[in-house]
């Protein structure tokens, strides 16, 4: 049996040898952080203005596309989808058949004009913008000696004075030059587009105005 003195005794050696590995464990806690920290130079970090270097990618960005489309005027045209814009594209894989005059003769029973920008403007029963067609290759318009393959409808559901009208007129309009020229008809990535796409665009168009229409309101 241990007396007193020997059980004090043993309790203070069991503490101290606590007290020895704590303070190993936080010596190493502190060595492992400082050299985190040590990783990482401050004065090597040069001070940068993210947004004079976003601005100048976007200059270098724009100057290369304008140079892009001065040197390759037959490739396809990116229409690029900004907010909720709808888009189909017409292609024919043989021919160069659309054109200003092959246009006009096709949206004949259509309200429509032609721009001095060499685009197509559809015009609903009002006489107000609805969606415009523009020629799918470089330059991106029409005129006398310009044709191409490749056309696109943009519509955006924006300030649309009969949004469902105009909505419906696009798709028709799209289908009757589809018949027209027995061409492909195309989502805005150049996908084949089938009813159920169309359909569910739709949808979307609807939800779109809805949303919108509550914002507004």
């Amino acid at each position: 049996m241990f007396n007193l003195a020997e059980i004090l005794t043993l309790l203070i050696g069991c503490l101290l040898a606590l007290v020895f590995i704590d303070g190993i464990r936080r010596a190493l806690r502190i060595r492992r952080s400082k050299l985190k920290v040590d990783l990482i130079n401050p004065s090597s970090e040069e001070s940068l203005d993210f947004e004079e270097e976003w601005q100048g990618y976007e200059d270098k960005e724009e100057s290369e596309i304008l140079s892009s489309a001065d040197d390759h005027h037959e490739e396809d045209i990116d229409i690029a989808p900004a907010v909720n814009l709808n888009i189909i594209h017409l292609h024919d894989e043989s021919d160069s058949v659309f054109s200003e005059s092959s246009l006009s003769q096709a949206l004949v029973f259509y309200n429509y004009r032609f721009e001095e920008k060499g685009i197509f403007t559809i015009l609903d029963s009002d006489n107000a913008p609805s969606f415009t067609i523009l020629n799918g290759k470089n330059p991106g318009f029409f005129s006398e000696s310009i044709k191409s393959n490749d056309i696109a409808l943009v519509l955006d559901p924006q300030n649309l004075t009969n949004p469902i009208e105009s909505f419906e007129l696009f798709v028709e309009v799209s289908q009757s030059i589809q018949e027209t020229f027995q061409c492909q008809i195309l989502d805005e990535d150049r996908n084949f587009m089938t009813k159920q796409m169309i359909e569910h665009m739709k949808n979307q168009f609807h939800e779109y105005q809805r949303q919108f229409l509550a914002s507004a309101s």
